[in-house]
């Protein structure tokens, strides 16, 4: 068994995807932007929000960057909490790792504080032992930083940790860190996609994810 789960948040443990694009969809109105744009931005949730816009926006410079990611925060954050609904059986997931005395934490490249909003409206706070958010590391996913960071405060072997992400840059962190990771098909990245950055399993749904944290690896 496991005695850490890591967890991505955004499509991971909250249905944020669909509220996101829909914030895509609106700056990419207001700035004129060609609706390609959106479906090929909607594909790097995961990544800080700049450097989104260094991959979209390549001919741009980095003022110009910085302002359209400012203009997203803005819409975003006046409706974080209606953006990001918990998936089903999160709060039983959480409680049965608690349970088995598995510690639970967060690696997001979302800014730390949003994340805590969401958990602590939604009474899920408490479960976790330690939330790594965009401000907390240099590097980021899929760079294994916020893994390492993970395991140095949290005294785990990387061998009794798993991560748990929708997509391949939390995969391949996992990987890079040289733990085990699970893919969900929960966020924008298919199963296909998922499989090409090698995960220990791929699920569906949280309460598959719960079975493969309890049983490690038995299975």
């Amino acid at each position: 068994m496991y005695k850490l789960a890591i967890f991505d948040f955004d499509g991971t443990l909250v249905d944020s995807a669909p509220g996101i694009v829909t914030v895509m969809e609106q700056v990419a109105l207001e700035y004129n932007f060609p609706m390609q744009i959106v479906d090929d931005w909607k594909n790097l949730i995961g990544v800080p929000l700049v450097k989104q816009m260094q991959t979209v926006l390549p001919d741009k410079n980095e003022e110009y960057w910085t302002q359209v990611a400012e203009r997203y925060r803005a819409i975003y954050d006046q409706q974080t909490i209606e953006i990001c609904p918990p998936f089903p059986f999160l709060k039983d997931m959480l409680a049965k790792l608690a349970k088995n005395d598995i510690k639970i934490s967060i690696a997001s490249s979302k800014r730390r504080h949003l994340i805590e909003e969401v958990l602590d409206h939604h009474n899920l706070l408490d479960y976790f032992c330690l939330v790594i958010g965009a401000q907390d590391v240099n590097n980021h996913k899929p760079h294994p930083e916020s893994v390492q960071i993970t395991l140095s405060n949290l005294n785990i072997n990387y061998q009794e940790a798993v991560v748990i992400g929708d997509s391949t840059y939390d995969l391949e962190m996992a990987r890079n860190a040289n733990v085990d990771s699970i893919g969900v098909t929960t966020g924008i990245h298919t199963r296909q996609i998922l499989h090409t950055a090698g995960p220990r399993f791929v699920a569906d749904n949280l309460n598959e994810v719960l079975d493969l944290i309890l049983n490690g690896r038995k299975i």
